[in-house]
């Protein structure tokens, strides 16, 4: 780590030295401030709460161009994993589950760490992240805690998608694409000026493939999935000084889902469904006002999901556990920031957040036939004791636990920050600091039960033709929790930018995680309460002991149980990042390059933990303390104006500081220590390079323009357990593309994976009825390749 500091900061006195004479390239608009030099330009409005322009933001951050998502062949969120430092998505079977990971720092389950928003919109469901990209304007990606300007869950970072404005471009565009696997897909949008002040965008999409992993079972591709969508967008400049953005996206999936099989087999082999549907809306309004050197903005949000995810939870051919997950969420949000507009030296925004979400999840387990007989043995064990006079047998084949959670919550915040210029007289000095005022209050109301819970107690000294006498041990649990949650959220940054094309920064921000509930969590405490009737209710049936005294009670242990709701619930997550970094540009703004070294230190880390081993459903417990370090490099480089050359790496070291647990071993429950230990699911490097490039040919030729492009983009080592005993070797995949272009029309040749690599996007650990552990896995997309034909009619 020394000597990368060296190199680092050896980087930036060479470059402030090749940039003192270097004078600004003049923008052809003056309204532009950021330039991306990837064989186009991405023109980047202004905030409507940064104080700092994006390009010399003191923070980490990354810009993704529409061309670096064509020729990179990124059509959603998880296929932007590894193209940025640091920035990884593992694939997880489907799209009820998008976590993000950001410098070792991510989460399965529960609240992201990483939020996304939409046009300034914020989603509040990883079940929502996963959605086909179109006319996207730039993709912004912010790593490190931004607890101050974004409050709760943004703790790795932000990700800002961005879309067309059609007051702003004008043009139609269509696309059809097709591959192997029966891939296929088809995209269509218009964009035009109704008047000289109001424009309005509609556009419209839909896909599908056949699967790519086949369930033996069935014989047939357990994953095909079919995808559509569409949005429209209405741009309204009232005055000079007043503006009005409407926006509403829809977007439908329906398919199958996790592909998960045992880590030594090729194929999927389980016979109960496995599916993911879901239906997202997402709604903006968006005013803004041009006063006397201030801006005022309101952003009105509201997101819409329903989904329904089946999946054969043993993941094998037996009937043992099913699970069946409905969502419903509502959620609006609305922030309000006024923001000063003037080039002075102090620059300052102030503002206003509050969110209501309401989440409804309807989650039905069923323990099928063999499932039964996995609890049946428990009392064959006891019918095997001399002492125990009785035995009791379950006279039905299978056991409902119906469940239905309703999850409200809400939050306020206020924050503000300041940045000033020049500070101690010295120029290119700036200072960067805010704060923010969070509150949340989170519930949790539930209701389950259990159906079918039935048993037949009988003496083992009674005759054959002497009945037994049914019990039934069917249970309910019903009740709510709350809990509120306040945090201070302050930030503080100091940059030092000597020329207009080098900076330096070094800063410290604070972030957390929201707590909440676990409803997974009901379904082993159901089936414990289901296991606590039976008994109960047969012991009844126990006649008096001679003597008096009815059946022996069980002596009490002296262990303090915790009650239902700390069962139930996780605390906030707290973070501290650290991080210096900065941008360079030399040679004429042909090379660029930025930096970043952090560290970073969480309280109270969330992970999943599985219950039962994985048989139960997994949870969201706290586990002591993490620690983050690495760096990060980006580098760009256009030898000519059509060739550019790249290189993306990131370095996390994310490790377990203090964690000590308990699992389940021969048994019995033993204490564990995973202190040191890496954390699971986050890689420790990710690393992309490639090359552009464009070939014009000469006027009147049947061609206009060839464009080639490569990269190799890869992630590892990712440890899959807490134990470490389980991990992913270092992988990279091999994309391409080629296109052909002639005036409006584009005729492209993909590739992805073109090598084939083999390896695992996904690992878990599951015991089976006899109590044996086994591993099982997704294995990665196989080789894909394809052809899209575009027309493209700019206006």
């Amino acid at each position: 780590m020394k000597k990368l500091i060296v190199i680092l900061l050896t980087i930036i006195q060479v470059s402030v030295l090749y940039s003192k004479n270097i004078e600004p390239e003049k923008e052809d608009n003056p309204k532009d401030t950021l330039k991306v030099y990837y064989l186009d330009e991405v023109v980047v409005s202004s905030s409507v709460k940064e104080t700092n322009q994006l390009k010399n933001l003191p923070t980490a951050v990354s810009v993704v161009s529409p061309k670096q998502l064509s020729n990179s062949q990124i059509g959603s969120l998880p296929e932007l994993s590894g193209v940025i430092p640091n920035f990884f998505i593992p694939s997880y079977g489907s799209k009820v589950s998008t976590p993000i990971y950001i410098r070792g720092i991510g989460a399965r389950l529960g609240s992201q760490t990483v939020s996304l928003y939409v046009d300034n919109v914020p989603s509040f469901n990883p079940s929502a992240f996963d959605f086909e990209f179109q006319d996207i304007q730039r993709i912004e990606v912010l790593r490190g805690a931004q607890g101050t300007l974004y409050g709760r869950n943004a703790i790795g970072g932000i990700v800002n998608i961005y879309t067309l404005s059609p007051l702003s471009f004008q043009g139609t565009s269509l696309m059809l694409s097709g591959g192997n696997y029966g891939q296929f897909s088809v995209k269509g949008s218009n964009y035009s000026k109704i008047s000289d002040n109001f424009g309005l965008s509609v556009a419209a999409y839909y896909q599908k493939d056949d699967g790519y992993f086949i369930n033996n079972y069935t014989g047939k591709n357990v994953d095909a999935t079919e995808n559509a969508g569409g949005k429209v967008k209405l741009e309204w400049e009232i005055t000079p000084a007043f503006k009005a953005l409407l926006f509403g996206n829809y977007d439908y999936v329906t398919g199958g889902a996790f592909p998960y099989m045992h880590e030594d087999s090729t194929a999927v082999n389980f016979n109960e469904p496995s599916s993911y549907k879901r239906n997202l809306v997402t709604n903006g309004l968006s005013l803004q006002y041009l006063g006397g050197g201030f801006s005022l903005n309101s952003t009105t949000g509201y997101q819409f999901l329903k989904d329904d995810m089946k999946m054969d939870q043993d993941y094998t051919p037996l009937s043992v556990f099913s699970i069946r997950q409905q969502q419903t969420q509502h959620s609006v949000s609305q922030e309000i920031t006024l923001k000063s507009e003037t080039q002075g030296k102090y620059r300052w925004v102030v503002g206003l957040f509050g969110f209501y979400d309401h989440r409804t999840i309807d989650t039905p387990v069923s323990i099928k036939k063999e499932g039964v007989a996995g609890l049946q043995s428990v009392f064959d064990a006891l019918a095997g004791n001399p002492n125990v006079p009785y035995v009791m047998k379950y006279t039905t084949e299978q056991i409902d636990l119906p469940g239905v959670y309703k999850k409200p919550s809400s939050g306020l915040a206020l924050f503000h920050q300041s940045t000033l210029q020049d500070i101690f007289g010295l120029n290119g000095l700036s200072a960067t600091a805010g704060i923010r005022f969070d509150y949340e209050h989170a519930e949790i109301d539930y209701f389950t039960q259990s159906k079918g819970a039935n048993i037949e107690f009988r003496a083992k000294q009674a005759p054959p033709t002497v009945p037994g006498t049914p019990v039934n041990g069917d249970t309910i649990m019903q009740g709510a929790f709350s809990k509120n949650f306040g945090q201070v959220l302050p930030k503080l940054a100091l940059k030092y930018q000597p020329v207009e094309t080098a900076f330096v920064y070094l800063s410290a921000s604070k972030g957390y995680k929201t707590g909440g509930y676990n409803e997974q969590a009901f379904s082993k405490l159901l089936q414990n309460s289901l296991m606590e009737s039976l008994m109960r209710n047969a012991m009844k049936m126990m006649p008096p002991r001679p003597g008096g005294g009815g059946a022996p009670a069980a002596p009490a242990a002296n262990v303090q149980t915790p009650t239902l709701e700390e069962q139930l619930s996780y605390a906030p997550e707290i973070s501290w990042t650290y991080e210096l970094g900065g941008r360079c540009e030399m040679f004429g703004r042909r090379l660029s390059t930025t930096f970043a070294l952090f560290y970073t230190k969480v309280n109270d880390i969330q992970i999943i933990q599985l219950v039962d081993q994985g048989q139960a459903g997994r949870i969201v417990t706290n586990a002591g303390k993490s620690v983050s370090q690495g760096a990060e490099l980006s580098m760009r480089y256009n030898p000519t104006v059509n060739f550019t050359l790249f290189a993306e790496y990131g370095f996390a070291d994310a490790k377990f500081k203090n964690y000590q647990t308990e699992k389940r071993e021969n048994g019995k429950t033993v204490p564990v220590d995973y202190s040191g230990n890496y954390i699971p699911f986050a890689p420790q490097h990710t690393l992309s390079v490639g090359a552009s490039y464009v070939y014009n040919f000469r006027y009147g030729s049947f061609i206009d323009r060839l464009i080639a492009n490569m990269q190799y983009t890869g992630a590892g080592k990712i440890y899959w357990t807490e134990d470490n005993s389980a991990y992913q070797p270092f992988y990279g995949l091999t994309n391409a593309t080629i296109t052909a272009e002639k005036g409006s029309f584009g005729l492209e040749i993909w590739g992805k994976n073109l090598f084939d690599k083999k390896y695992n996007s996904f690992y878990f650990r599951a015991s089976d009825m006899t109590g044996k552990e086994n591993a099982y896995v997704q294995r990665g997309y196989p080789v894909r390749f394809g052809a899209t034909v575009r027309y493209t009619l700019n206006r």
